[in-house]
């Protein structure tokens, strides 16, 4: 996973984009979005292994 102060976890036009879509099953980060403070959502970003499939074991 990565750490949540990387650089990539902020977006420098000036928003205030506190909150960050993070892969269940890879933890890559898919997305940053706006929100009114710290905000970690869990989904999945939709490549290949991680396309909405079941756990992290393997099983559906």
């Amino acid at each position: 996973m990565k750490a949540l102060t990387s650089p990539e976890a902020v977006k420098g036009n000036g928003n205030e984009e506190w909150g960050l879509i993070i892969c269940s099953r890879c933890d890559e980060m898919v997305d940053t979005i706006p929100t009114d403070g710290v905000k970690i959502i869990y989904g999945y970003c939709g490549k290949g292994e991680c396309k909405g499939t079941g756990p992290k074991d393997g099983s559906s």
